[in-house]
Order: C-alpha cells, then sequence, then structure tokens
C-alpha cells in the first residue's frame, strides 16, 4: 500500500467527565475526577484538495495498547483549560494522576487531581459542582490507515496516536474540525503517515489545480480562500485606464461584498442557517458552486428523499444496537431450548414472534419501510439490507450467526470426551510438522575419588512427528428458511455440527488406542517389544490388574533405567469389562481378607464405546502429568470450533462456516497397556 508523510495540526475531541473524586481519596486530599477521554467511535472530519474545495472523510481511533503512545499523558500531563497550551500557568488546572492512564473494554480512562491554586477556583469549582462536566482531549496521530469505500466517505483509521493533554471545556469541540491557529499564535504541526488501500490516485487535482509542497491536504488553516486571494492577487477583471491600483483594490472589496451578500441572501430564502452561509463565504465559492450547494442541502433535509411515501423513522432509543441484537438472540434461543435460556426482561417483546416478524422489526428500527413488501422480498432485504439504497448495520445476519455460533459451540461444549481426562493438551502455532522429544533420565552419577575428574555424562531422546489437519462444513440459511419460520436450521442444525466437531476429536484419540500405530522407533505402540501388550487376552481381574501393574513398573528410561511409571485410568468399553472393571476397583466392606478389592480407589474408571471389538479390549493408562502418553493439539488461539460468517451470493442468504483444526498422535508407548480382552 502506498505510504506519504504529511505535517497535521494537533487535533481534539469531546470526552466526558465519569465521576467526580476517586473513591479511595483521602478527605483531605486533592479533589481528583475520573474521565473517559476517548472511546474511539467514528466521526467525520474534513480534509482540503487543493486551494478551496473541503473532502470530508469518517475518522476512526483504534483504542489499544499497540495504537496509543500513552507514556506522555501517563507520565502527568496537563489538566488545561479549553486547550491554552499557548497560555499562562493560570490556565493549568490540574494533572493527570501518573499510571492512572489505562484503555479497558475500548475506553481510555484517566483520574485528574486538580489543583488548589487560588487563580483557578472558580475553573475547578465550577467542575466540582457539575456545572462544567465535558471535557476534550488533544492528541496527535502519527499514522493513518485509509481505505476508500465505494459511495461512503474514506475511512482514515488512526493506528498510532498519542493523547498529550486534556482540557475542560464549555462547549465541547466541533468534532468535524480540527484546531485551527488563532491570532496569537501559528498552530504546532507533527508529521503523519498516511498509508492508503486503494492505490488509484488522480493525476492531477479535479479542478486543474495542485497544491504546493508545504501545504497539506489536512490543515484549512494553512489554505487561503478565494476571497483573500483576490485581495492579494492582481485584479482581473477588466480595468479602465483611468483607475489607479487604489481603484482597482476598491473595486475587489466590492465585488467581494457583493458575493458575500449575494451567498448570504440564497441561504436565507431558503431557510438555511447562519452556519452554512459563513462556510459558504469562507470558503470563498463562486455565487454557482454556492447554489449547487444550497440544493445539496435542500435534499439532505428533505424528509422523503425524493421518495412518494413517508418513511418510517428510526428508533433513537437508550438500548444501543448491540443490547438490541442480545436480546432479539436470546428471545431466538429461549424458544429454541427453553430449559436452557432462560427469557431475560430485555428479550419480552420478542417472545413469540417468528422469523419474518423479527426481520420486519428490524428494518423498520432502521428506517426502511416494509409495507407493501410480499414475504420474499421482505426476507431478500433483512439479508441484503445494503442494497436498493437500504442504509443500515445489517443487525439481521449478525442476530441469526450468533444463535447459530451460540447453540454450534454449546453443543461441541456439552458433547463428551473421554479422552481429554488422560491424553495431554497443547497448541501448535502452525500447520508444520510438530516435533515431541522423548528425553531420558539424567545418567548414573559416578564416584569421583580425591583430585579426581568427574567424568561426562549423555542423555539419550526420541521423537515422535505430528501436524494439525482442518475440518470444516458450511451452513446455508436461506430466504426460504425465513419464510418458513424454520427456526431448527440455524439452532439444531449447527448443534448437531457442534457436537460432530466434538466426535470428530474423539475418533482421532480413540484411533490411536484401538489402531495400534507405529512409533518413531518403528515398534507399533502396543507391542511385546515395547513391554505394554498382554501375551494373551483376558478379562478384568485381580491377576490379569496385576500383571499389566507389574510391566508398567518394569519400564525404563532412553538410558534403561526404571522410570517408575504407574497407571492412573481403567479405560474401558461398555457392557461387561465396564462391570469387570467397576467390581475391582471400588471399595467394599469384605467379610474376609479374600474378599478385599486390592486395588480399590487406585484407578479411575473411563467408559468409552470406540473401544467395543469383538472381544473387547482394556487400557491402562498412567497421568499425562507423569508422562507424555497421547497429545492432542488445537491451532494456537482458536481452541475448539472456529466460525464465520458472510451474506454470500452462492446462498440465497447467509453462510455459516464451522471449521476445527485439531489433531493427536502417540508420544510415548511407557504410560500405556493393553489387553485384548477375553
Amino acid at each position: 500500500m502506498p505510504r506519504d508523510t504529511f505535517d497535521l495540526p494537533v487535533i481534539t475531541r469531546e470526552a466526558t467527565i465519569r465521576a467526580v473524586r476517586a473513591p479511595d481519596a483521602p478527605v483531605n486530599a486533592p479533589s481528583e475526577i475520573e474521565v473517559v477521554w476517548t472511546t474511539g467511535a467514528t466521526v467525520q472530519r474534513a480534509r482540503w484538495e487543493g486551494w478551496d474545495e473541503r473532502v470530508e472523510y469518517d475518522e476512526e481511533l483504534v483504542v489499544s495498547p499497540e495504537a496509543l503512545r500513552l507514556d506522555r499523558l501517563n507520565g502527568g500531563g496537563p489538566f488545561l483549560n479549553s486547550h491554552r497550551t499557548w497560555g499562562g500557568l493560570e490556565d493549568v488546572l490540574g494533572s493527570v494522576v501518573p499510571g492512572s492512564v489505562k484503555v479497558t473494554a475500548g475506553q481510555g480512562v484517566a483520574r485528574i487531581r486538580l489543583t488548589q491554586a487560588d487563580d483557578a477556583k472558580a475553573a475547578v469549582q465550577r467542575i466540582l459542582e457539575g456545572t462544567v462536566n465535558r471535557v476534550s482531549v488533544g492528541y496527535r496521530v502519527h499514522e493513518y490507515q485509509i481505505t476508500k469505500r465505494e459511495g461512503a466517505r474514506e475511512l482514515w483509521r488512526a493506528v498510532d496516536w498519542e493523547p498529550f493533554e486534556i482540557s475542560a471545556v464549555a462547549m465541547p469541540a466541533d468534532p468535524g474540525a480540527v484546531i485551527r491557529a488563532d491570532e496569537k499564535r501559528a498552530e504546532a504541526r507533527h508529521p503523519c503517515v498516511l498509508t492508503r488501500a486503494d492505490t488509484a490516485a488522480s493525476a492531477a487535482h479535479p479542478k486543474g489545480m495542485t497544491m504546493p509542497d508545504h501545504v497539506t491536504s489536512a490543515d484549512p488553516t494553512q489554505v487561503r480562500t478565494t476571497s483573500e486571494a483576490a485581495l492579494a492577487a492582481p485584479v482581473s477583471a477588466p480595468v479602465t485606464p483611468t483607475l489607479d491600483a487604489r481603484d482597482a483594490a476598491r473595486a475587489a472589496v466590492t465585488e467581494e461584498r457583493q458575493r458575500s451578500a449575494a451567498i448570504r441572501a440564497l441561504c436565507a430564502r431558503h431557510a438555511l442557517d447562519g452556519a452554512v452561509a459563513d462556510q459558504l463565504v469562507n470558503d470563498g465559492v463562486s455565487l454557482d458552486v454556492a447554489r449547487d450547494a444550497v440544493l445539496e442541502k435542500l435534499a439532505e433535509r428533505d424528509p422523503m428523499q425524493g421518495r412518494t411515501f413517508e418513511p418510517a423513522q428510526p428508533r433513537r432509543d437508550n438500548a444501543c444496537d448491540l443490547g438490541y441484537r442480545d436480546a432479539i438472540s436470546a428471545a431466538l434461543l429461549h424458544r429454541h431450548d427453553p430449559g436452557r435460556h432462560d427469557l431475560v426482561d430485555a428479550a419480552r417483546e420478542f417472545r413469540g414472534l417468528t422469523l419474518l416478524e423479527l426481520a420486519r422489526s428490524i428494518l423498520d428500527r432502521h428506517g426502511v419501510t416494509t409495507r407493501g413488501m410480499s414475504k420474499m422480498e421482505l426476507a431478500g432485504a433483512a439479508f441484503q439490507m445494503r442494497a436498493g439504497g437500504y442504509h443500515s448495520t445489517g443487525d439481521f445476519p449478525s442476530i441469526l450467526a450468533n444463535v447459530a455460533n451460540r447453540t454450534l459451540r454449546l453443543a461441541y461444549e456439552g458433547t463428551p470426551r473421554t479422552f481429554a481426562r488422560w491424553a495431554r493438551r497443547a497448541t501448535i502455532s502452525d500447520f508444520k510438522p510438530t516435533q515431541r522429544t522423548q528425553l531420558g533420565g539424567a545418567p548414573d552419577l559416578l564416584k569421583t575419588l580425591e583430585s579426581g575428574e568427574f567424568q561426562y555424562g549423555t542423555m539419550g531422546e526420541a521423537k515422535e512427528t505430528y501436524s494439525l489437519a482442518t475440518y470444516g462444513r458450511i451452513i446455508g440459511i436461506t430466504r426460504q428458511t425465513l419464510i418458513n419460520d424454520d427456526l431448527d436450521a440455524f439452532s439444531r442444525i449447527p448443534a448437531a455440527f457442534g457436537a460432530s466437531a466434538a466426535d470428530i476429536e474423539s475418533d482421532i484419540v480413540y484411533a490411536i488406542l484401538t489402531g495400534n500405530p507405529t512409533m518413531g522407533d518403528g515398534v507399533a505402540m502396543f507391542h511385546a517389544t515395547h513391554g505394554n501388550l498382554a501375551g494373551s487376552g483376558a478379562a478384568i481381574s485381580e491377576a490379569t490388574l496385576a500383571t499389566a501393574y507389574r510391566a508398567m513398573g518394569a519400564q525404563t528410561g532412553l538410558e534403561g533405567r526404571k522410570i517408575n511409571v504407574m497407571p492412573r485410568f481403567l479405560v474401558v468399553p461398555p457392557g461387561t469389562r465396564q462391570v469387570e472393571a467397576r467390581k475391582n476397583v471400588t471399595a467394599t466392606t469384605p467379610a474376609s481378607a479374600s474378599d478385599v478389592n486390592a486395588f480399590a480407589d487406585q484407578l479411575e474408571v473411563i467408559t468409552e464405546p470406540r473401544l467395543m471389538g469383538s472381544p473387547d479390549p482394556w487400557f491402562l493408562l498412567a497421568d499425562s502429568a507423569r508422562i507424555d502418553t497421547v497429545e492432542y493439539a488445537y491451532l494456537d488461539g482458536q481452541d475448539g470450533v472456529y466460525t464465520e460468517t458472510r451474506v454470500g451470493f452462492e446462498v440465497d442468504g447467509m453462510e455459516i462456516k464451522a471449521r476445527h483444526d485439531f489433531a493427536a498422535a502417540a508420544i510415548d508407548h511407557r504410560g500405556a497397556y493393553k489387553n485384548a480382552g477375553a
């Protein structure tokens, strides 16, 4: 992406006082307040193309520790009176408490310690009593990432920015304006990197003009208006030979006054406020350009927007869109499974509504008139809310995706995975083959005589290699699903996919025990060579368990020394083996010594249907904290099922993709023992 560096001025944003006085402050301590100095919300701003064209764009502040430079503000930044960085010491109303600046939940918060100086008492009193309850933050942007959006303003994302002061203000600054230079000083400037996602750039300015290198596209204070240029440049109008330079200047001033008067009269005739007239006059536009701007303002003010029917007005209540979506999601989840999902108060108004009725409610909320729409048109509008002139945040697809994702995840987490109790869990950062090394024990210590030399020893090692694999499917939710009010399509079907993902994990892990894979030494995991396979199959009894214990106790490490690995889990299929296992490991009250269960409370029984065979085998496994017998792994940062959603063209509705990255492998045969069963 192309990158440019420009000099930009300091920018300000409105902020709020969240609490007066910190709760842990002593009674006689200086007064403190807590402020929310940023939420990173997207606001409209402006830049300048050429000399006189004002172009609007959206600015978004990325509120994260990676994007913010907080050292200056967190080191005790100033708390000023109305951004008066050029004034005297009396304009300092306090300072940021060092170390109190934090970023939590997408908000920047800080504590301010107010001064007790006499010359600031009036301003401090207004803050403490709540008369002044707004603050503004001044910041510098060091890097923007710019994205050109079709049919919308450019998005300038501040990915590297630095707050340096917070001010108490009587009236918050216009969030769409930058700080302008005043009569006392020139505006301080700093370099900013602009990274554009759209590489297409015009070869020349639309008006056939280019800006000088020292003039940036973001600072209107460095651009002269047409009226200023007219006064400073030679008058282009015809001048009679009898006029001297003074007469020419008077003529230019008269022309400017007539232009200003005509623009103000035009705005007054169409009931536009004075701010619009002032903007057009200050921009130095011609009367023809002003007429076009007035027509645009009138079109924006037209409530019908060129339509022949009255549009529904969007709801504007205290509940944010996120809370609205959560309420509908809760109502749908309660309808899907009332026993698991309670109906919260916020969801009661949506109780009993069909999917199509919910879609109509969402469209009406965003100002889209649904009167006269057929069911198919209504369903299409709900899925494709940006098409056909709709301007929406896409609530309906988000709600359906939320319900489907939650049911899928709940089913995945609720499906039994018995291997998790005895296998070792790991994470892998990529899909490359991963090596797991088995280290042998330390070599034997040798006696060293007086004045003798210590001898070197070595540690043996062996390796097992495996890699992650990806499993997934796509679920399609169509308009027909919405019209048929088929709730199962995005509740029970995703739940089935979630259970399937959990079953895949169990299939892969238990296939290691039943499939007996070849280890890195070229020998099967359960083999007489490894000393972990019973010579002949037998039922679970005191005698066969004793034999298994002895075999595991005889295991040695790579260096040949006993490793003392004892079994902890007895893994069996359901049925006869399960009964045998329970009888031999359950503590009882025997009538005689011969009736004592020798292995009572020594083993934990795990029943797994995937082990059923003819005959049914049984296994003893050591604790994974003692030895890495079998290891299963997820992709780092994506434990379990990961879902993605899109409104697609292949499906006339929306698609939910479930993806699962998982793998398992046998690491060390010494922690397992197999008996093929009777």
